[in-house]
Parts: C-alpha cells; structure tokens; sequence
C-alpha cells in the first residue's frame, strides 16, 4: 500500500474555479432531470455494522450504487446526464451518433442515453476490457469497438473518430474547458443530495473514500460536499489499484499526471492511467489523502460483501464497488496511518459501492 497526504487539502471557501466544475445548484439541476426518467430512486445507504465493530469505528456506510437506474453503477448519473443536456442544445435535425471511451460503465450510461433518447452510439473499449461489459452495451443497441492499448488509448482513438465523422463525444475526461465532462461530474453530484436526506446532520460522515479512477466520482462528490459543509467538510481518501494510481501521481507531481504500464488490475473500472485535468481543482484542494493499493484487499472486500453477515443481506458489489471499502480496510490495519486522518472510535466513515458484480454467467 501507498499513502500520499496532500498538504494543499483545504476547508476554506469553495473557489470560483471549483464552483465552474460543479455546485449544490448544478447537482440539483442534474437531479432535477433524472428524476423523471424511469427507474429512478435514491440509492441504498447500508449500514456495515459488523464492518464498524471489528474496525473500531463509530459508524460505516456504502452508498451502494449496483442497481442504479438498473445499469448497474453511479456511472448512469453522468454520461446519460450529460448526453441528454447535450441532445437538447443541438435540437432534432438529423440522426445523431453519441460516441465515448469506456472501461464499460461510462459506456453503457452513454449507450443507455441514446437507447432513451432514439439515437445511436458508439462506443470504443480497450482491448482488455470486460467482455460482459461490451455486452451490456451492445444490448442496449450501441456499436462497440476494440481497441488496442489501454483504456487512455482508446479515449485517443475515440476523440479522434468522433471528430472526423462528426459524432458526439461524450467524455468523462478531459481538458478544463470541456463543458460536457463538467456535467459528467454533475450528474454524480446526485449521490450527495442524496446522502443529505438520507443522514442527519448528526449522522454525517467524518471520512469518505472514494474510488481514484480518472477522478470525476471523487471530485463530483468532495466538490458538493465541500461546497455544502464548508469547513466542516469531511475527510476525503481516494483509493486506487497499484498498477493505475494516476490520481497519486497527481498528488505528487502537484499536477494531472499519467503512468505507464498495462495498467491491469482486478478493480477494472479503475483501469485509467492518465487523471482527468478537468477534475483536478477540485482533487488538489479538497482530497486529503490519495492511496493505492493492490488487487487481494478488495477482491477480498468484495467477497465480504456479497455474504451475508450479521443481519446484513448478501450485497452485489464487484471487485471496483468495493475498492473504496478496502482502503478502509488497509488504512485501519495500520493504526499509525489511520491516525494520521484521525479514524478512531468516533469516526462516521463512508465508502461507495460503486459497481455490481459480474452476472453469474462472466464468474
């Protein structure tokens, strides 16, 4: 495991350069749109008590995402979000083909918007990336296309393609200035609207850990987050896999940073090698600590899950969704560290299960 703490982490004002990323508003406004498609509900908040006990925790909570509008990850919330706002300012002249990169759940909320909206997609999937995925896709009527290389490298070969044929693109990462990337981000800030009304303000999270990734879920969240609670804003860990800890090579480059490699990992969603610059404001303020760990830990959170356990229900979190949790986990097997964040006895700590399993048939 590698632990960076960021000394750049803040609580004062929420910025102007983050407020132009996402806000309070922005997330109602994305709400305000997906509440009435169908299928829409707030996502579980489960108690992990036995999880709590065995750790010394005060309280741990999954926001589980793995039956979200029914495509199986919070990704739903942001690329079909920002397709549709996209659809609408271009009107109905002519078909429309929606195009994007994926590991497979920004995929398939891309080719969910375009199965709702009576348009066509083309999705672009990197060679390693899961078959099950791409067939979550295609069901939904979209092309898929493999491509060699990583997932960055298919982001490359999507840009490229949608521009020469005039599709379009909708990224989940990006440069600053990309306006639909932005409202990728917004759609995620849902979560957090969410988990307002689900909690208290006495039951509101100390820590949250987030999945690295690109880093759009962990800035849609700490950015809402951060703007709503101001100063008492949790703590925010982001996790990621070993072998694709871009984000921790932001943290410290002090910039968005990529790294090399295959890039393989068992927690395939956070396959990404190069962190997202239009998320980076947010992430270099409001992350405290960035983290990497390796595959074991959260295949083993993700077993856990799917078991049921001490009046809890067998959960269906895959080996991404649960990636978040393992960091729990792996910080708190080193109590030096853990107290670096202040986890202990009172600590309300949050995790995201972010993603379903595979169907019985991909095991």
């Amino acid at each position: 495991m590698r632990l960076v703490l960021n000394p750049f982490a803040t609580r004062g004002p929420y910025t102007p350069e983050e407020a132009r990323i996402t806000t309070r508003a922005a997330a109602e406004d994305a709400r305000r749109e997906i509440r009435h498609w169908p299928g829409y509900a707030p996502s579980p908040l489960r108690p992990l008590n036995a999880v709590a006990a065995e750790l010394k925790l005060g309280q741990v909570l999954l926001k589980d995402e793995s039956g979200r509008l029914g495509q199986g990850s919070f990704k739903s919330l942001g690329g079909a979000y920002a397709a549709a706002l996209k659809l609408r300012e271009i009107g109905g002249d002519g078909p429309v083909t929606l195009c994007c990169a994926t590991d497979g759940n920004h995929g398939r909320s891309v080719a969910f918007a375009a199965s709702r909206l009576g348009c066509s997609a083309v999705v672009y999937m990197h060679e390693n990336a899961l078959e099950y995925k791409a067939d979550a896709i295609r069901a939904l009527g979209a092309q898929v296309v493999r491509t060699p290389g990583t997932y960055d490298d298919s982001v490359r070969v999507a840009k490229a393609d949608a521009e020469r044929e005039g599709w379009l693109l909708i990224s989940d990462t990006s440069d600053p200035n990309d306006q639909t990337v932005h409202r990728v981000m917004r759609g995620y800030g849902v979560m957090v609207l969410e988990l307002l009304e689900q909690l208290s303000s006495e039951q509101l999270p100390t820590h949250v850990f987030l999945q690295g990734g690109v880093g759009g879920l962990a800035a849609g969240v700490s950015g809402v987050l951060s703007e709503v609670l101001g100063e008492h804003r949790p703590k925010f860990i982001i996790v990621e896999p070993e072998t694709a800890a871009c984000l921790l090579e932001s943290a410290v480059r002090f910039e968005p940073s990529r790294v090399e490699g295959d890039l393989h990992t068992e927690m395939h969603m956070l396959a990404a090698g190069e962190a997202s610059a239009a998320a980076w404001p947010i992430l270099q303020s409001r992350i405290d600590g960035f983290m990497a760990i390796e595959d074991t830990p959260a295949v083993a959170t993700a077993a856990r899950l799917n078991a049921a356990e001490s009046g809890r229900e067998a959960l269906d979190i895959g080996v991404t969704g649960a990636g978040s949790l393992a960091g729990v986990f792996e910080l708190m097997r080193r109590p030096h560290l853990a107290a670096l964040f202040g986890l202990d006895e009172t600590s309300r700590v949050l995790a995201f299960g972010t993603e379903a399993g595979p169907p019985r048939s991909a095991n």
